[in-house]
């Protein structure tokens, strides 16, 4: 029984029976224990005495246990417990979190190598949700990668993803004391360990969290000796000592004491010939350490560069190239691999996977730039993004098509109520034909034309009311599916704001008609680039000329698209009014039959509007989301001018919306994946 082994069956302050080992690796242990007070199952993560020596393991450990236990989120692993047990040299370290069955995604991947788009993108949003409420707190992950990233049968056909490992997190701290509890040995000369100091890392390594750590130089300024546990393959976590960055390259030196090889790199040096050392808060992840795991490293992380959350979207993107391309952008030996992250682009997604949309693909080498800045700047923009240009115009109008029936009822309430008016006057202009024979000419003709007048105007109002609570609805529908649809607090928030909505939908349609009227073409253009106006105006709170600017930046984010939906905008409305003048006929109350293109048949397949604008406006507003997408624009606040006028909001909808925003959820599909004994965490 070796040193990991002989544990099992043994209870830590009196709380924590230990039944198996699930897992090793180059930090820690991974159990099944039973919590004796509630007999449930938890796994429990434990540092061998051997480890307890070494105080950067123990501090790593301790913030660890920081990191997890401050994010409370549905997609990151329960942290419920840490504490020492025991005393002298059988002291030990552990970590408790709930039991989790299911697989990794690098299990998924070795079997399967691609995915489906509609997979990575499930996947992506979910783990980027995990990973945003870490980047809030403060916390960067620092070691993503598929085996740090689990899925979790939800016992409805599909899974949870929960991000696993913060053991490596950089928390954001101010605190001095805490800086300096922190201060890594690794990097310094002065109290150095000696070289090779970390025989006991080596047998505790598996697949858990295989590491290759770098202890810190001597005095002499030699080269740095690096044990290599779990076999040191790519999917291995890397820890290098400051200033250890391979560029000066590596050599495989001779098989250490344990027959396992040692990897030598040949670090830079300063002016004296001492370790370069940099002096910074936060100590074992200053500047200057390096760690990670090869593959999916950021070039600023395999520099030993300062480090933020844009290091962790970095390694979001080489996971969505894996899950798409089959591989990871770069592959080989450790050295040649951090060198090509530092300098060298990406193989090009579409020549690995020419399925992949050629939008996604830009979407993924994005998060790929080898500039932070030019990177997404939030993990829940890069997810936004990739679901956005994931979908095609066919989804949108199948959402819309799924609300419509969905949601019926309402709109068409809403749309009986904004078309009163319309209807009252279609009824007006009916008697008027009706009684063409029975009134002089001149005065039936007079009728005609201001009814019409009258009926334009009312269109116009009836479609810009639509328009403008359908947007406010279809917002909140999709940004908080299960909240139930209330007409009267999109009416009220429409009420806010009509005048500035009223004169940037009068500002628009005249400058519409206009283009139509002058030469047709710049109509067109006038009616894409100002298709958001709505959503615009009533949800981001501008208008007039700041309105139609916004719409304009909105639909240049994806011409092609917008340009597609104006197009269908057109064609459908005409469709329907041509089928039902080829088709239609009514009967009129003397029992005479009234073809399809009298002018009484022509008032009446009018009023069809009612069931086809509300579906019209439908497409505009999930398009204005999703043209946010794309921009990497968060959603949360897209109801803000709803929450606003509900004043009779109850104490328990205030508290659940407090939740929200702290803790948000992600949206997206669950997909199915078999259940498997849970590894390491």
């Amino acid at each position: 029984m070796d040193g990991l082994e002989q544990y099992v069956g043994r209870v830590l302050d009196e709380k924590y029976r230990l039944e198996r080992l699930l897992g090793r690796g180059g930090m820690g242990a991974v159990y099944l224990a039973t919590h004796l007070g509630t007999e449930r199952f938890v796994a429990l993560k434990l540092i061998a005495p051997e480890f307890m020596r070494n105080e950067e393991f123990v501090e790593r450990f301790r913030r660890e246990a920081r990191a997890a236990g401050r994010l409370r989120h549905p997609n990151v692993v329960e942290v419920t417990d840490f504490g020492f047990s025991g005393e002298g040299p059988g002291r030990v370290a552990y970590l408790v979190m709930e039991y989790l069955d299911g697989c990794t995604l690098g299990d998924v991947l070795a079997e399967e190598r691609r995915l489906p788009l509609e997979w990575v993108v499930d996947l992506l949003e979910q783990a980027a949700s995990a990973v945003h409420e870490a980047h809030q707190q403060g916390i960067v992950h620092r070691d993503l990668k598929p085996d740090n990233i689990w899925l979790e049968p939800n016992r409805l056909g599909g899974y949870r993803v929960k991000v696993l490992d913060f053991g490596i997190a950089k928390l954001a701290e101010a605190d001095g004391d805490a800086a300096a509890t922190t201060r890594a040995r690794a990097g310094s000369v002065a109290g150095s360990q000696p070289t090779g100091d970390f025989s006991g890392a080596r047998a505790a390594a598996d697949q858990e969290a295989g590491t290759l750590m770098l202890p810190p130089r001597g005095a002499g300024g030699g080269a740095t000796e690096a044990t290599r546990s779990g076999g040191g393959d790519l999917g291995d976590t890397l820890l290098f000592a400051e200033g250890e960055a391979p560029a000066g390259g590596a050599t495989q030196a001779g098989p250490a004491a344990d027959g396992e090889p040692t990897l030598m790199l040949h670090g830079r040096e300063t002016a004296d010939g001492g370790a370069r050392q940099t002096e910074a808060a936060g100590g074992l992840t200053r500047v200057g350490a390096i760690m990670g795991t090869p593959q999916y490293m950021s070039p600023e992380q395999c520099r030993g560069g300062r480090l933020d959350a844009r290091s962790d979207i970095y390694s979001l993107g080489v996971i969505a190239y894996q899950m798409l391309a089959g591989e990871a952008p770069f592959e080989g030996d450790v050295v040649s691999v951090m060198r090509r992250h530092a300098d060298s682009s990406p193989p090009p997604l579409k020549g690995k996977n020419r399925k992949v949309p050629t939008r996604v693909a830009r979407v993924v080498e994005g998060a790929l730039a080898k500039d932070p800045a030019a990177r997404p700047q939030t993990a829940a923009a890069f997810a936004n993004s990739l679901r956005a240009n994931a979908e095609g115009v066919g989804s949108l109008y199948r959402r819309a098509f799924a609300l419509f029936v969905e949601h019926f009822p309402k709109f068409v309430y809403l749309s009986v109520l904004a078309h009163a008016p319309v209807i009252a006057l279609t009824l007006l202009m009916v008697a008027l034909y009706l009684a063409e024979g029975r009134i002089p000419k001149v005065l039936f003709v007079l009728c005609v034309v201001v009814v019409a007048l009258l009926q334009a105007v009312a269109y116009f109002v009836s479609a810009s009311i639509i328009t403008g609570v359908t947007s406010l609805v279809v917002a909140q529908l999709y940004v908080a599916p299960l909240r139930p649809v209330q007409l009267g607090t999109a009416f009220a928030a429409l009420r806010r704001r009509w005048r500035p909505f009223l004169s940037t939908a009068v500002r628009a349609t005249l400058r519409i008609v206009l283009g139509f009227i002058l030469f047709f073409v710049p109509g067109v253009v006038m009616t894409i680039r100002y298709l958001f106006y709505a959503p615009v105006v009533l949800m981001e709170g501008l208008e007039k000329k700041a309105a139609l600017r916004r719409s304009r930046e909105l639909a240049a984010r994806s011409w092609r698209t917008v340009i597609i939906v104006s197009l269908l905008q057109f064609l459908i409305p005409i469709t329907v009014s041509a089928l039902l003048s080829r088709y239609g006929t009514l009967r009129s109350a003397a029992g005479v039959r009234v073809g399809p293109s009298s002018p009484v048949a022509q008032q009446f397949f009018g009023l069809v509007n009612i069931f086809v604008v509300p579906f019209m406006s439908i497409v505009p507003a999930l398009l204005y989301l999703k043209m946010r997408q794309m921009g990497g624009e968060a959603l949360g606040e897209t109801i803000a001018q709803i929450e606003e006028v509900e004043s009779a909001r109850s104490r328990w909808q205030r508290r659940m919306r407090t939740r929200l925003t702290l803790h948000s959820t992600p949206s997206g599909r669950r997909h199915e994946s078999g259940p498997r004994p849970p590894g390491a965490a």
